[in-house]
């Protein structure tokens, strides 16, 4: 059954391109009440990503959203088919994501956390649009978390565009080719990105389940616009427009590259909307319970 889902979700999603409309959700946001803990809707499933670029595609598919203030962090609650999901944007980085997490399982304690967005690919094999569900999380310094996926490998290999591998979680952004190829063969992963393991680690202090969904937004040999790092920086909408009219004002080619970017995003969030819609609600048949 899981298997059959990954494929018609993942698969009808090739090569869709929406817009998001940022005024819209710049109103959105304005009109979101602050509602008391005890208040909030109680989904079973929250999906976590750094950014509103990577979730703007998966909070269209939810009926009914609402987003809803949770001491101070927008939460997004929908539903997919019968099931009531939560989305909400953490932040880049370990530090805020862990402590979001933190935050949504002590007032929602959800069942499950999927720990969601773009990730670079660090192997060849990797395409742009891949998706991958890691079956292990790891950082430079040695710490680990494993994710038990319920898949074999001949699903997965029968799957287009789907991998399974161990995810790096690092503390900034890996622009280079070099640098790229040199992390995926000195500690045997396949992508990299800079949230999940501090997700990982949280739930499972918490004892919580959790997955991980990312899809491959730039391949090992495709290197990342220098100024990324400094738009990524930014807590918010404001901040970014500020420092993309820096970077195009400093340097002018730069207009080139995050047009690029911006395509690739909204066809990255978009695509990567259409497998999680395929897998959230199976979510207790895609991790082994290994208690």
């Amino acid at each position: 059954m899981l298997l059959r889902y990954l494929v018609s979700n993942f698969l009808r999603q090739q090569g869709q391109t929406v817009v998001r409309d940022l005024v819209t959700q710049q109103l959105a946001e304005h009109n979101t009440a602050e509602v008391a803990p005890e208040d909030i809707p109680k989904p079973d499933v929250v999906v976590v990503f750094a950014l509103g670029v990577e979730s703007a595609g998966f909070k269209e598919r939810l009926q009914s959203a609402t987003p809803v203030k949770m001491e101070g962090k927008t939460v997004t609650v929908g539903k997919l088919g019968p099931h009531a999901i939560g989305v909400v944007e953490s932040g880049v980085g370990r530090k805020a994501a862990g402590a979001t997490v933190r935050d949504i399982i002590d007032i929602i304690q959800p069942k499950w956390i999927v720990s969601a967005g773009f990730a670079g690919g660090l192997v060849s094999e990797l395409k742009r649009g891949h998706v991958v569900m890691a079956n292990c999380v790891r950082d430079i310094e040695g710490g680990e978390v494993a994710i038990p996926l319920n898949l074999t490998s001949e699903q997965i290999e029968a799957t287009q565009g789907l991998a399974s591998g161990k995810l790096l979680t690092v503390d900034r952004i890996i622009g280079t080719v070099e640098e790229k190829r040199q992390l995926g063969e000195e500690h045997g992963v396949v992508a990299v990105e800079m949230e999940t393991l501090a997700i990982a680690q949280v739930c499972q202090e918490k004892d919580t389940k959790m997955l991980s969904v990312r899809i491959i937004s730039d391949t090992v040999d495709q290197p990342l616009p220098k100024d990324l790092e400094k738009l990524m920086g930014q807590k918010t909408t404001s901040g970014m427009i500020g420092a993309a009219a820096a970077t195009i004002f400093n340097r002018p080619g730069s207009i080139k590259d995050m047009w690029n970017l911006n395509t690739m995003a909204n066809k990255a969030s978009y695509k990567l909307a259409g497998f999680l819609e395929g897998v959230v609600p199976q979510l207790d048949f895609a991790v082994r319970d290994d208690d």
